[in-house]
């Protein structure tokens, strides 16, 4: 199996135009509260002038419907990621009103398989991301990998893919590769200096492709 690849933040048109042309399956653009927020429309001129090469993710935390209704209404995303606290009943009335794929990010803990069991109702994917200091999510921390194959058998159960998130960098992808994840999902892991990193990410690519 191909492991698929997410790359997550793009912030700028210049990320976008790189990002375009690497081996990444998904680009993902921040549409909640964070230091890689974008503005609808500016991503949507990054796409009239590029072209839309790869899947497209939303990124959300507990948005409204209307909120992300007037995201999509402006940017031709394929994918919504729900990354706060939303519950299956609001994952599913996301998908009544959206109508676009749906992946819940979860954070990893003791109960992460539980939780993979109860939102694999809703979602199609799964993105398990790390916890620290308080913070879900761009903590640049990975969290102990070794439950990974029992959160991939989890999910293969109950018909749904599993991502991998937090930490993953061109120096440890190996390492998580060999463990055989749906996919796994990078922001800060490729950037250098704020700015997704051509260098950074032709390593990680030769790394995942041998």
């Amino acid at each position: 199996m191909t492991v698929q690849i997410k790359y997550c933040g793009c912030q700028s048109e210049e990320d976008y135009k790189l990002l375009i042309g690497t081996k990444a399956d998904l680009i993902g653009f921040i549409f909640a509260e964070s230091k890689r927020k974008v503005d609808p429309t500016k991503v949507n001129s990054w796409i009239e002038k590029y072209g839309k090469p790869k899947k497209l993710v939303g990124v959300f935390q507990n948005a409204t419907v209307q909120r992300i209704k007037e995201v999509i209404s402006t940017v031709p995303i394929d994918i919504i990621q729900c990354h706060g606290t939303e519950t299956v009943e609001q994952l599913k009335e996301i998908r009544v009103h959206c109508n676009k794929e749906i992946y819940k990010a979860l954070p990893f803990s003791e109960h992460v398989l539980n939780e993979i069991e109860l939102y694999g109702k809703a979602a199609d994917s799964l993105i398990v991301d790390s916890v620290a200091k308080g913070r879900f999510g761009g903590t640049g921390i990975p969290f102990s990998w070794e439950e990974v194959p029992n959160m991939i058998r989890t999910a293969e159960r109950i018909g749904v893919t599993c991502f991998i998130a937090g930490g993953i960098r061109p120096d440890n992808v190996s390492e998580l590769i060999r463990l055989h994840p749906h996919g796994i999902d990078l922001s800060g892991g490729i950037e250098e200096n704020g700015r997704k990193s051509l260098k950074r990410i032709e390593t990680l690519e030769r790394m995942i492709m041998r």
